[in-house]
């Protein structure tokens, strides 16, 4: 029987954004490992921001979409943001609910230089990809853009893959 082609109708769904990554896909061990360094650096973090002003991004969110866009091979920032924008998985693994705002471009490459001229992005991957195996890494879920993950590595001597 063939089936019906409707269009979206419903308006609320209580669908957890959690419960639509599969549980054996290898970015929940990736995220769970983030989880641990981000613990490790929060002083470092808490460092950088004033206790007073406007609310930044949370730091550990840009620092996961910089592992988005480092493993997903995103040729730009521009596509970063668009698709942490619509992409259930991009959107879970950053840290971001589904009714949450977009990121401005302004605000996310402001946050970005913050951290790196800090040092706390090379220390966060050199950090995460010591605990993550290589077969993590190598795993066809991702397209690895090598280039941009030394690059924000910088001067560390870890070899990652």
């Amino acid at each position: 029987m063939r089936g019906i082609d409707a269009t979206q109708t419903e308006l609320f769904t209580f669908v957890s954004v959690d419960s639509r990554i599969p549980a054996k896909h290898p970015i929940r061990a990736l995220r769970s490992a983030a989880a641990l360094v981000l613990t490790e650096l929060r002083t470092d973090l808490d460092a950088l921001y004033p206790k007073v002003g406007r609310n930044a991004i949370p730091p550990e969110q840009v620092l996961r979409a910089m592992v988005i866009w480092g493993l997903y091979s995103l040729p730009s920032e521009r596509q970063l943001l668009e698709q942490i924008g619509y992409n259930l998985l991009f959107r879970w693994f950053v840290g971001l609910e589904i009714n949450d705002p977009d990121w401005s471009r302004a605000a996310f490459r402001t946050n970005r230089r913050r951290l790196h001229q800090a040092g706390v992005v090379s220390e966060f991957l050199a950090r995460l990809f010591t605990r993550t195996k290589r077969h993590l890494l190598a795993n066809p879920h991702f397209t690895v853009n090598r280039s941009l993950i030394d690059a924000w590595l910088g001067q560390t001597t870890i070899r990652w893959l």
